[in-house]
């Protein structure tokens, strides 16, 4: 394997993609550069493999993305496993079970990224961004009881109120898990909602800071040289633990007080100062 000169961690949503979904001409030619130069892309997301492929088909330049907030670090190009997280059966069980004693509906997504599958069993007095979370995702099966389904789980999900993800947050405190909770972002049903929050649950292990580390050792990067660039809460460990943490300008002020760099918003290109300012320039390197 060919040593990197650096690895550039991306986040997706708020940080490569504008709030319109897409991505700017000068980001997406900064990136190309930072390739050229050396330097490892990699997107790293709260998202599955069939959320992100649509924008990994766009940037042949990528070789590897973190997926799932750390729980999978998958080949892109020829769809190979590099490494993976599962959610071990009784944590899955312990997981449901507070989510279910808070009224709200877990749903158990699999392992397997090319036929995956997310198991609920009622959408009785779901809300419409859970309902629209369920409806519009062709990967949803309905099962009698996700509880017959904790064998083979990368994640739990689910969509509630805030208060409700709060009181499940603090019921989940010693459960042996990640937790990661962030306010539910739509295109379909009108953008980002302050009211309703989205729940994940991975493995212990499953960070994206421990799954870039993993990545900078297997590309043998140079020491100091992993830039890690996000925008919201589940981007907080890769910042903080990244050799430059940057946060972007669209970020809550939490992720910003924990980065080294804060650029523009994603609207405004910010991921494209990271490359010109940082990585370009050299003058983060010694």
């Amino acid at each position: 394997m060919k040593q990197a000169a650096g690895l550039l961690a991306v986040d997706i949503d708020g940080t490569l993609l504008t709030d319109h979904g897409g991505i700017t001409e000068r980001v997406y030619a900064s990136l190309e550069k930072a390739v050229e130069s050396g330097w490892e892309v990699i997107l790293a997301s709260g998202r599955t493999y069939l959320a992100a492929r649509p924008i990994i088909e766009q940037m042949p330049f990528l070789t590897y993305t973190v997926l799932s907030n750390g729980a999978c670090i998958l080949h892109v190009r020829d769809l190979r496993v590099v490494h993976l997280e599962r959610l071990g059966s009784a944590i899955v069980r312990e997981v449901v079970e507070v989510m279910r004693k808070n009224g709200s509906i877990p749903v158990l997504y699999t392992t397997d990224f090319k036929d995956q599958h997310i198991y609920y069993d009622t959408l009785a007095g779901a809300c419409e961004y859970f309902r629209s979370y369920i409806e519009l995702d062709p990967r949803a099966v309905k099962v009698d009881d996700v509880l017959d389904h904790t064998d083979d789980v990368l994640q739990v999900g689910l969509v509630a109120k805030k208060d409700v993800i709060d009181d499940i947050r603090a019921g989940l405190a010693g459960v042996n898990a990640t937790v990661m909770t962030l306010p539910y972002e739509s295109t379909h049903i009108g953008g980002k909602s302050k009211d309703f929050w989205f729940m994940q649950v991975v493995a212990q292990n499953a960070r994206k800071n421990i799954a870039l580390r993993l990545m900078a050792e297997l590309l043998a990067v140079p020491k100091g040289r992993l830039v890690a660039v996000g925008d919201n809460y589940n981007d907080a460990d890769m910042i903080a633990g990244a050799d430059i943490g940057v946060a972007m300008g669209n970020a809550p002020d939490e992720i910003k007080r924990l980065a080294r760099v804060v650029v523009a918003s994603n609207n405004c290109s910010g991921l494209a100062e990271v490359v010109e300012d940082i990585i370009l320039s050299g003058r983060f390197f010694s």
